[in-house]
């Protein structure tokens, strides 16, 4: 059976490790890939990135021999990984000629809009912990921990400050991979302009789902998050890939 391959991509501070919990819900027919950038998890030893299109790159030689057969593949990014992984497609196409069949686009404004990031990179670390703290990315006791504190806040700010460096090229014609934007009904951060202006990114079908919960609703519906992906996944699988499961 050939399953579809789902690549993850971590938000700012976030290692692929947080998506190791989705293999028991996913469906069978779908294949885990967790995308691990540098500075953290398994590469820790790899130096943070200097700039935006310096992780693209990195992240391009990770997964390109991954889709290199014909399986079907799909891309889900939070928040600074939404901007990741679509830049990644952009890349895959103009090299590889290669695209996802589906992007979840998660908690993100579309790339062309200019907006001041949700963290600042130079806020010092009282600032920075209590932002993250009001977005929901973690819990009070993980800053009572002054080891964790200090192997995490280097690759935070590494990241915020990497997000800082990024361009948007409004010179390439739109991906057409679907779109699948999804996010939390209370994230004040990202308003429903924002969201619709996804669909000039692609030519192909485009949708909003909301979830229960603020930035990261991806803890808060974690079960009705997993669903949906399983559902919206699932049709872009030959039926009887999906048959022999059964």
């Amino acid at each position: 059976m050939n399953k579809l391959k789902l690549f993850t991509f971590p938000f700012a501070g976030g290692s692929s490790l947080y998506y190791y919990k989705w293999k028991k819900q996913l469906s069978s027919c779908i294949e885990l890939k967790t995308i691990e950038l540098a500075g953290r998890g398994n590469r820790l030893k790899a130096p943070f990135y200097e700039t935006f299109h310096d992780a693209v790159e990195d992240l391009y030689e990770l997964m390109i021999n991954e889709v290199q057969d014909d399986a079907p593949f799909a891309f889900f990014g939070h928040s600074m990984g939404c901007l990741l992984s679509y830049e990644l497609a952009h890349m895959l196409k103009e090299r590889s000629n290669k695209e996802p069949k589906v992007m979840f686009m998660s908690g993100r404004w579309a790339p062309h809009i200019e907006r001041d990031g949700m963290v600042d990179s130079s806020f010092p670390d009282v600032q920075l912990k209590a932002r993250l703290l009001e977005l929901g990315g973690t819990t009070a006791e993980l800053f009572e921990n002054q080891q964790m504190v200090e192997a995490f806040i280097p690759i935070l700010r590494s990241d915020f400050l990497l997000m800082e460096t990024y361009t948007y090229n409004e010179n390439r014609e739109p991906l057409t991979a679907a779109i699948n934007v999804v996010t939390g009904n209370k994230d004040y951060d990202v308003n429903q302009r924002d969201l619709i202006e996804w669909q000039t990114h692609t030519t192909g079908e485009f949708s909003i789902h909301k979830f229960k919960g603020g930035h990261f609703y991806i803890n808060d519906s974690f079960d009705s998050l997993l669903q949906h992906i399983n559902r919206t996944l699932e049709g872009y699988i030959p039926a009887k890939d999906i048959s022999e499961k059964i």
